[in-house]
């Protein structure tokens, strides 16, 4: 027998190996007679020894807070020919392909984890994960007041049920024709 191109030596079948190293390794077999005839081919195998987890890498996924019930997610993983299971919200475990996508989304906070299995087994053993809030219904707008009226402007304040951003359109017609700045910080109460 002989291990990893090693010098022939004698053996029994079967044959054991322990403390392999990580990597390619070979085995080769000959028989010898009882006159000295040895087989001039002996049979060989060839193995990898993979005791290392892929690592799974997100690559997209939607928005921290998205205005849609769909979500979509692209993943790769450290390892070719590696395949992967995905849960959603805590779900199962379960085959799936990078991109994998998700409709029918309810409103409100989200999860998503992906994990890879390489073709020896090895399963990451802490999978992608990302969470995300799907927020789908436009917020409500109460208590609408204008103060400071004068003849070429006007104080407007408002409140929204839920942290928005803030910008007034404005005019002489219901077509206004001009707008305050975009102001982009999420607040509940407007002015």
């Amino acid at each position: 027998c002989s291990l990893d191109s090693g010098a022939m030596v004698a053996c029994v079948s079967p044959q054991s190996y322990t403390g392999l190293v990580e990597g390619s390794h070979s085995f080769q077999v000959r028989a010898v007679d009882g006159a000295g005839n040895v087989d001039p081919t002996p049979a060989s195998y060839t193995w990898t020894v993979d005791t290392t987890a892929p690592e799974t890498t997100l690559t997209a996924s939607p928005p921290a807070v998205s205005g849609s019930a769909s979500a979509s997610f692209s993943f790769t993983a450290t390892e070719a020919g590696s395949s992967f299971q995905c849960s959603l919200d805590g779900g199962a475990m379960v085959a799936c392909v990078s991109p994998q996508s998700y409709t029918g989304l309810v409103e409100g906070s989200h999860s998503f984890q992906v994990r890879a299995t390489d073709a020896a087994g090895n399963t990451d053993p802490s999978p992608a994960s990302y969470t995300w809030r799907a927020d789908t219904t436009a917020p409500g707008i109460t208590a609408v007041t204008a103060t400071n009226v004068v003849p070429n402007g006007a104080t407007i304040s408002w409140t929204t049920n839920e942290a928005s951003d803030s910008q007034v359109e404005y005019g002489t017609t219901t077509a206004y024709g001009s707008s305050t700045p975009l102001d982009s910080t999420p607040v509940t109460s407007h002015s």
